[in-house]
Order: C-alpha cells, then sequence, then structure tokens
C-alpha cells in the first residue's frame, strides 16, 4: 500500500509541473511608461498650407488629464503640430494647427501623452490633410478614439 500512495503522489507532483498556466490565469502586460515627449512642429516654413483641428479627450481619459498633458499630431514619424490646451466651457479642449502642403492628402495620426499616468496614446483612425481645412470646432470638438501604446 505504501508503494501504491508513493506511485500516485509521484504521479500527481510530475502531472503539475508539466502544466502551464493557461493565458487567461497570466496577470495582464503593464503599460509601458513613457517619458515626456518634446514634440515640435516645423519651424523652416516648408510646410505652408495649415488646416485646424479641436479635439476634445474621451470621457474616460479627459476626467484624470492635466494641465501638463501633451497632444500632437504626425504624418508618418514626422510632427505636424502640436496641441494648444484651451478651457470652453469647463472642458480640456486641444487646438492643434496642422501643418502641409498646399495639395497634400497625407494621413495625420494624433498621439495624446497622459502626463499623469506616463502613458502614450495614438488615435486608432486618421484625419486626411486638407488645406485651410477645420476638423472640429470649440463648440463641437471632435472626441479622439485612442489606443493605448504597450
Amino acid at each position: 500500500m505504501k508503494r501504491i500512495t508513493s506511485a500516485l503522489y509521484i504521479f500527481l507532483i510530475a502531472s503539475t509541473l508539466g502544466c502551464s498556466k493557461k493565458s487567461d490565469d497570466l496577470p495582464e502586460q503593464a503599460a509601458t511608461k513613457f517619458p515626456v515627449p518634446t514634440w515640435k512642429e516645423d519651424d523652416t516654413g516648408k510646410y505652408p498650407a495649415t488646416m485646424t483641428a479641436v479635439f476634445a479627450l474621451p470621457v474616460t481619459l479627459a476626467d484624470g488629464s492635466t494641465e501638463n498633458d501633451k497632444l500632437a499630431a504626425f504624418v508618418d514619424d514626422e510632427c505636424r503640430g502640436v496641441g494648444t490646451i484651451v478651457e470652453v466651457n469647463s472642458q480640456k479642449l486641444f487646438f492643434v494647427l496642422i501643418q502641409g502642403l498646399p495639395e497634400e492628402t497625407k494621413n495625420i495620426n494624433i498621439r495624446y501623452y497622459s502626463n499623469k499616468t506616463s502613458y502614450m496614446y495614438e488615435s486608432k483612425s486618421a484625419l486626411t490633410f486638407l488645406a485651410d481645412g477645420v476638423f472640429g470646432t470649440a463648440e463641437n470638438p471632435k472626441i479622439l478614439e485612442l489606443i493605448q501604446l504597450k
């Protein structure tokens, strides 16, 4: 009987050693903390055309936003405009003057940095540059759909 109990005990230990945790049991990967960005738009004059955009953060991020948060517009990895935070009717909005070429129709992605959490976000969808275009207003800002970068 002692031999059977010992064999059963060894079998149970050996069978559990080979098991791995299910992915549902693993802790969620922590989001990457990013350093404060030093985004700066071009000041050489190579982009004579502009468009304006007014963005609001989604409610889930707006509640934790601070005056030191950052937002910028990018074509690929080139910064084409840096947002300025303006409070309108108790809502923090980002006003961005986006630079481009008059005939340009490239996609613009928005990046948002939360100073409180050090997390970086990027817009789910891009907007298209349009010289003299307007995307959102102070009365009707475009609410960003953002994805947290890992």
